[in-house]
C-alpha cells in the first residue's frame, strides 16, 4: 500500500468550498477527520459537518472498524468529533465500540 502525497492532496483540496475541498482529501488518500482538517485546512468542526452533510448524501459511507476505543478517550480518536463526541455514531464516548473508516462512494447518477 503506498501513501498519499500529502503535498500533492493538500494542493487538490485547498481549493473550491469545504465539502469540495474534503472531498479531495478523501480521494487523495485521507484516513481521519484529523488528516481532513490538516489537508483541507478547515476547522476540525466544519470537517465534522462537511462529513455528516456527504454521509446524508449517500457520498461517504462510515464503517465501524473491529478494535477497542483509544485509552484517552475521543478526543484522541481519528474519527473523534472536534468537540471530543465520538465520530463513530456511539450515544457517548464511554459506549463508543472504536474507530471508524470513512470510505467516499462513487456519485450517484442522476
Amino acid at each position: 500500500m503506498t501513501l498519499p502525497d500529502e503535498a500533492a492532496v493538500s494542493a487538490a483540496a485547498a481549493s473550491g468550498g469545504p465539502l469540495r475541498r474534503v472531498v479531495a482529501a478523501l480521494q487523495g488518500g485521507a484516513h481521519s477527520r484529523a488528516a481532513l482538517a490538516r489537508l483541507t485546512g478547515l476547522d476540525r468542526e466544519l470537517v465534522d459537518a462537511a462529513v455528516d452533510h456527504l454521509t446524508r448524501l449517500g457520498r461517504v459511507r462510515s464503517e465501524l472498524l473491529a478494535s477497542g476505543c483509544p485509552q484517552p478517550g475521543c478526543a484522541s480518536c481519528p474519527s473523534g468529533r472536534a468537540d471530543g463526541a465520538p465520530g463513530c455514531g456511539a450515544s457517548a464516548p464511554a459506549s463508543a465500540p472504536g474507530p471508524v473508516a470513512l470510505t467516499l462512494l462513487p456519485r450517484r447518477p442522476g
